[in-house]
């Protein structure tokens, strides 16, 4: 098995949007503060929705060392119940070029970083290397959730 810390990231992208009724300050708190993100890597766009309505576009590309930061920190602070649930699904989880997608719940992010596939965070992890192929970068996946 590789040492998980070999495993470096070259990005860390999150996604989510926030709709009128929510308290869209107060989620973004919550959700920078849970992931380890600095309020000023999430950048805000309004859309309309189906609907006409207002929904607000969250997103955050991060890059070099904080993606690192970033994703050692959400890995680390998954409910157990999300890392075996990953790691139970980890190939489904991973694309063609070994970036890893998680889907993360927001009702319950101030509680604990949950996985649901209901109005999710998305969070892709996208390696810097892909050294040994696909099931070297799985089993690196799997220590670092572990």
């Amino acid at each position: 098995m590789r040492n998980k810390m070999l495993l470096e990231f070259a990005s860390v992208t999150v996604s989510f949007f926030v709709h009128s009724t929510e308290d869209s300050e107060s989620l973004l708190s919550i959700i920078s503060e849970k992931l380890g993100l600095a309020p000023e890597e999430l950048h805000t766009e309004r859309v309309d929705g189906y609907y006409g309505n207002p929904i607000v576009s969250v997103k955050a590309h991060v890059t070099g060392r904080r993606a690192r930061e970033i994703a050692l920190g959400i890995l680390r602070n998954l409910s157990k119940r999300a890392k075996q649930q990953i790691m139970s699904e980890l190939d489904k989880s991973m694309d063609e070029h070994d970036a890893l997608y998680l889907r993360i719940d927001r009702q319950s992010i101030n509680r604990e970083i949950a996985l649901s596939d209901e109005q999710p965070i998305r969070v892709k992890l996208k390696p810097k290397y892909r050294a040994g192929g696909h099931n070297s970068m799985k089993e690196s996946y799997e220590e670092l959730i572990r």
